[in-house]
């Protein structure tokens, strides 16, 4: 709790007290003129957990669509993501790229994915420990020993807060992959070179017999869907992850 919160819970205390007729006539006075003080810590408070968010982030909200700013405006986004104790605005800055505001989902929820066109890959080195892999760092590449496959992937992602996008129920991008499209004016997902094959696991349930896809062929740069064994492990697929706010 910082210095500014104590005081302000230390007003609190002493105006509860003056309430209940705890406080000596002497002192009533000045326990009255403390609400003044209260409001000015309340606003610092105020100010100082605003500036916490990345400026950023409310330029990416203020580049949405009007009819997509309506479900939801900013002043409740950045309240939730400073809602219990910036719970969720740590797991937006620990997003690949420090993450990106992409959208607004149809309960009027900000969505945040992982910044940039690459997937996030998952692995693990030679001690089986779990190596997350942002924008195909090849330092990071070079310790794994096994990647990881659909079930451990979709696993640390949800273990971590995040979702994985789903295609919608014709198997294709769904409204929430189109707006990542719409608002980034980039593939889904790509290489960022647009010159090799790309592959970004959707949720396709936690038991499948084949996980769905979304894929890159830079043959034409298309953007497409795909099927896959949930049990494969190889390098190219991997997740871009979904944070609900």
């Amino acid at each position: 709790m910082s210095k500014l919160s104590k005081i302000e819970q230390a007003i609190s205390v002493l105006e509860a007290a003056k309430a209940a007729g705890k406080i000596p006539d002497c002192l009533q006075e000045r326990v009255s003129a403390l609400g003044g003080v209260r409001s000015d810590v309340k606003g610092v408070l105020s100010a100082v957990a605003e500036n916490a968010i990345p400026k950023v982030y409310a330029q990416q909200y203020d580049r949405l669509p009007d009819d997509i700013r309506k479900l939801c405006d900013w002043k409740t986004v950045s309240a939730r993501l400073l809602a219990n104790g910036g719970e969720k605005l740590k797991k937006a800055e620990a997003m690949q790229g420090g993450g990106e505001l992409v959208g607004i989902d149809a309960e009027g929820k900000a969505m945040f994915k992982d910044k940039g066109v690459e997937p996030v890959l998952v692995g693990f080195d030679k001690g089986d420990r779990l190596v997350k892999i942002y924008d195909r760092d090849k330092k990071q590449m070079a310790k794994v020993t096994r990647w990881a496959n659909y079930f451990e992937i979709r696993e640390q992602v949800l273990k971590g807060g995040y979702e994985l996008f789903a295609l919608d129920c014709n198997n294709r991008l769904s409204d929430e992959m189109q707006q990542v499209q719409a608002h980034t004016k980039e593939p889904f997902v790509a290489s960022r070179d647009r010159k090799e094959w790309r592959v970004s696991w959707t949720e396709s349930g936690d038991r499948p017999d084949v996980a769905r896809d979304v894929n890159f062929n830079p043959d034409g740069g298309r953007v497409g869907m795909g099927e896959s064994n949930p049990k494969s492990r190889y390098s190219t697929p991997g997740v871009v992850r979904l944070l609900r706010v």
